[in-house]
């Protein structure tokens, strides 16, 4: 599928779009990994290399850790995962950066009148805190994690949830995501899907996306000059 055939170029001042995070937004992985790493390697096991670790991303913290965990054949998994996200969530992210284009196109949508937000299966705290140290949480309009919610993505209801908080629910909308997890979600909910080509995820061959490979298409897709 193309970016014309996205079909919703017509923006107007309430117009609506939702990002996920680790993947779309921002590069995590790296210090995702890092304390993972320390952790496995309290236990003399082998660290995991980044691009083995980010395959775990999408399904929020605990499953990612878990994974990882798994992998290595860790027995006290829960209580390893339980040290992973104190530690993460009280230490800064410094390898974590927005993807090229991140800045500038967010700025310009906020000043076409869009309204921004963020659907993430990541913990809520820690989504607002990385958002606040990469510069990105002053373009948003809210933030809605995986754990302050009933359902999370796939569920087509965290969505809704995040649509009711930020009143976006009667607006028209677009999801940009880099996993399957933003696409069954996105198909849920009834809102159109672009596919974050950049990320850690993949899509199945026979999901109608739209295939973004730089942060900055986004602009063409919602009928804005390009930067």
């Amino acid at each position: 599928m193309s970016i014309s055939d996205l079909n919703i170029a017509h923006p107007v001042e309430t117009d609506a779009i939702i990002f996920d995070l680790d993947g779309t937004l921002v590069d995590s992985a790296g210090d995702m990994t890092a304390q993972l790493n320390a952790i496995l390697i309290e236990r003399d096991l082998e660290p995991l290399l980044v691009a083995t670790a980010s395959t775990f991303l999408g399904d929020g913290m605990r499953s990612f850790a878990g994974r990882a965990f798994s992998l290595r054949g860790m027995d006290d998994r829960e209580e390893a995962i339980d040290t992973f996200i104190s530690r993460y969530k009280h230490t800064d992210h410094p390898m974590t950066k927005p993807y090229d284009g991140v800045i500038e196109t967010l700025g310009a949508l906020r000043e076409a009148g869009w309204q921004i937000s963020v659907c993430t299966n990541k913990d809520e705290s820690i989504a607002i805190d990385i958002l606040r140290q990469t510069d990105l949480l002053r373009f948003m309009d809210i933030v809605c994690g995986g754990d302050t919610v009933s359902f999370k993505k796939p569920d087509p209801r965290h969505l809704g949830a995040l649509a009711a908080r930020a009143c976006h629910a009667k607006l028209p909308k677009i999801m940009i995501g880099d996993n399957r997890n933003d696409f069954e979600a996105a198909r849920g909910y009834g809102i159109p899907f672009a596919f974050a080509s950049w990320g850690y995820g993949s899509l199945p061959d026979d999901c109608k996306a739209v295939y973004l490979t730089k942060f900055s298409d986004i602009l063409h897709i919602v009928g804005l000059p390009g930067h």
